[in-house]
C-alpha cells in the first residue's frame, strides 16, 4: 500500500506524514486547520478538500483526531467521511483515542462496505510520532493488521495486537488513567514534602533511583519540580478526555473506579481553572489550591 490517506495533521499527524513521505508513500491529507494542512503541504502531501475525498484516494486511511465525535464524523459519516469512498478491501485504521463504543460502531459502518476498521490509539506523544517510535495498541481483526502492519511499521517502533474490536481503546483508555492516577500521585507526594520541609527536587532525585520511579516521573518530573506546567508534553484536555473515557467505560460495565474517580475530579478541577491548553501536570494547580501550597519555588507568592 503506497496510497495513504491520513485524517488530522495536527501535533501527532504531522510527524505521521512526514515519517510516510519520507519512506515513499503517497500521501493524502485532511485537516479542519488550513494553517494544519499548509504545514503538510509544506512537508509534500497532497491536501485534500475532504474526508471523503482522503478516502477516494486511499488503500489505507490513518485518522489522528482530538475526539470520539471527530472520528464518529470525518471517518464514518454516511455522506462526507473517508469510509463512504473507500473502496471495497481497503483498511482504516484510528490512531485517535475514542470511546470503546466509537470504535465498534465505526468497525460495524466499515465491515458493511467490505472495508476494514482497526482501533489503533497511540502512545508516545508527538515527539514518538516525529521518531516514528510510537507504541500502536490494535484492536479488530488480525487479518486487517497483517495489511496494515508494513505501513504502520512505518510510523512506530511496536505494534500490539489486542484482539477484537475496541480492546486497543480499552487497553490506551486504562494506560491514560494510570498515567493520570501516577501524575496525581506525584503532586501530593510532592506537596506534603514541601509543607514537611522536603523540596520536590529532592523527592524526584530519591524517587529516580527508588521504587517509586516512574515513566510519568522521568517524562513529567520536571515541569512539576519546576512549575513549568505551560511546557506542554501532553495537553491537560487531552488526559481530561480521556480519564472521563475511562470513567465512562466503568460505569458501563458497572465498575467502582475510586481512586480513579478521585483523580478525575482533579482534572476537573484544573479545567475549570482554564488550564486545558497547559502540561496535564498543570493538574497540580488545583491540588496545590487545596492545600494552600505550591511545589515549586518559584511559584509561591
Amino acid at each position: 500500500m503506497k496510497r495513504i490517506g491520513v485524517l488530522g495533521v495536527g501535533a501527532m499527524g504531522r510527524g505521521v506524514v512526514k515519517n510516510l513521505l519520507n519512506k515513499g508513500c503517497e500521501v493524502y491529507v485532511y485537516d479542519t486547520s488550513a494553517h494544519c494542512c499548509s504545514k503538510a503541504d509544506d512537508l509534500g502531501a497532497f491536501v485534500s478538500e475532504s474526508p471523503r475525498e482522503v478516502g477516494s484516494k486511499a488503500e489505507l486511511l490513518l485518522a489522528s483526531l482530538p475526539t470520539s465525535e471527530a472520528s464518529l464524523e470525518a471517518i464514518g459519516d454516511p455522506e462526507k467521511g473517508a469510509l463512504s469512498a473507500m473502496e471495497p478491501g481497503s483498511v482504516a485504521v484510528d490512531l485517535s483515542t475514542t470511546a470503546v463504543s466509537v470504535a465498534r460502531e465505526l468497525y460495524a459502518r466499515a465491515k458493511s462496505k467490505s472495508i476494514a476498521f482497526l482501533d489503533g490509539p497511540v502512545s508516545g506523544g508527538p515527539m514518538g510520532a516525529e521518531n516514528a517510535t510510537m507504541t500502536i495498541m490494535i484492536g479488530g481483526d488480525k487479518e486487517a493488521l497483517e495489511k496494515a502492519r508494513p505501513v504502520l511499521e512505518l510510523i512506530s517502533g511496536n505494534i500490539f495486537y489486542l484482539g477484537e474490536s475496541g480492546a486497543g481503546q480499552t487497553v490506551k483508555i486504562c494506560h491514560n488513567m494510570v498515567l493520570a492516577s501516577t501524575a496525581v500521585a506525584l503532586v501530593e507526594s510532592f506537596i506534603v514534602g514541601k509543607k514537611a520541609g522536603v523540596s520536590a527536587k529532592t523527592l524526584s532525585e530519591v524517587f529516580s533511583v527508588s521504587v517509586a520511579n516512574s515513566r510519568t516521573l522521568e517524562l513529567f518530573g520536571a515541569n512539576l519540580v519546576d512549575g513549568t506546567y505551560e511546557n506542554t508534553i501532553f495537553a491537560l484536555s487531552h488526559m481530561h478526555k480521556d480519564a472521563n473515557l475511562f470513567i465512562e467505560l466503568a460505569n458501563e460495565l458497572k465498575l467502582p473506579v475510586v481512586s480513579s474517580s478521585a483523580v478525575y475530579q482533579l482534572y476537573n478541577a484544573a479545567m475549570n481553572k482554564g488550564l486545558g491548553g497547559n502540561d496535564m501536570t498543570a493538574v497540580a494547580f488545583a491540588a496545590e489550591e487545596l492545600a494552600n501550597t505550591r511545589i515549586s519555588d518559584k511559584l509561591e507568592s
